[in-house]
């Protein structure tokens, strides 16, 4: 009733947004400086510092991690250790490239005893040659003591029994010299693979050494992460807010001016000297203020009166304004009405 609610006007989003994003920044910002722990341990320690501001003017952190001063010597130590493994790991390095830019060779492996080579049978074929000799010169002697001429039956069976004794010794000889020439084979074939892998093993070896190892700090547990104000949400909700005040007032208005109009012609006492408990609610669109109250007890009983609480305006001031709608009663008292209004 009176006087409409005008509608707030329209928030700056564009700036509340901004605000927020702003906000949700520094609490970022806050975020990470909780959760950047400085750490001492008994092994070093690790510390966080601003080193300065990016093209954006977010804080750039860096972390300085130092060892104790007995770490640091044995830090020291590693690295030196290192450095000489590293250098030796470059001469193994060459030495395993000269040895693979030279095949394997088996040329100048012995032989098993076999031809082309007889030597280790030959050998033995040199120390068994007088035995052979001394038989034969004694087997002669023998059968002459005997009686028995060169070229008998029994001359030729001795003889024949000898020739067997040779070529057993003969058999023996092979294959002994064969197995000594397979030993000597497999010997050197030995040596042959084992100074090939040898620059491999010294290699392997080398980089096998100790690895530099730093301290081991503790996870701190992380910072809540918390967020900024919500600058746009309260925006809004301010401006919702007084749009539904405006909203309820207008409303009010309405619903209290359609009650004062539904009264038409009808004529009510409005003389202020009646009422009592007076409270200004609103106002009329013609200017005229509005007021609910109650009437005295010595006028309730009145036509024009009533009991209980009623909503309209003061005679004095409607008649101050349109004096054609007040009304003397015989009782000296005011009355208006609404009609003309």
């Amino acid at each position: 009733m009176g006087k409409s609610a005008s509608a707030p006007p329209p928030p700056d989003y564009a700036g509340a947004a901004r605000a927020t994003a702003e906000g949700n920044l520094d609490a970022a910002r806050a975020n990470i400086a909780a959760n950047r722990v400085n750490q001492y341990t008994p092994y070093g320690s690790l510390e966080y510092q601003v080193s300065g501001e990016d093209k954006f003017g977010n804080p750039m952190w860096k972390a300085t991690q130092s060892l104790s001063p007995v770490q640091q010597q044995l830090l020291d130590y590693q690295n030196q250790a290192s450095l000489g493994l590293g250098q030796l790991a470059g001469k193994g390095l060459g030495y395993v490239s000269n040895m693979l830019d030279t095949p394997f060779d088996t040329s100048a492996l012995p032989s098993t005893g076999f031809n082309p080579s007889q030597s280790y049978q030959d050998a033995y074929m040199q120390r068994l040659q007088p035995q052979i000799e001394q038989g034969r010169e004694a087997l002669d002697v023998k059968l002459a003591n005997q009686g028995i001429p060169v070229g008998s039956e029994a001359y030729k069976r001795a003889m024949l029994a000898q020739s067997q004794r040779e070529n057993d010794l003969l058999a023996a000889a092979t294959t002994q010299g064969f197995g000594v020439g397979q030993q000597a084979r497999q010997s050197a074939l030995a040596e042959q693979a084992y100074l090939r892998n040898e620059p491999l093993n010294t290699l392997s070896a080398v980089r096998t050494g100790a690895q530099v190892q730093g301290p081991t700090f503790v996870n701190p547990p992380m910072q809540a992460n918390t967020a900024g104000a919500d600058l746009l949400g309260a925006t809004q909700m301010g401006y919702n807010a007084q749009m539904g005040a405006a909203n309820a007032q207008n409303a009010a208005n309405n619903a209290m001016t359609q009650g004062l109009f539904s009264l038409g012609g009808a004529a009510l006492m409005s003389d202020i000297r009646t009422k009592e408990n007076i409270k200004q609610v609103g106002w009329l669109p013609n200017g005229l203020p509005v007021y609910t109250y109650e009437y005295k007890d010595e006028f309730k009983d009145h036509p024009l009166a009533g009991h209980g609480t009623h909503t309209g305006v003061m005679a004095h001031e409607v008649e101050a304004k349109y004096p054609n709608a007040v009304i003397t009663l015989d009782n000296g008292y005011k009355a208006v009405d609404y009609g003309q209004l």
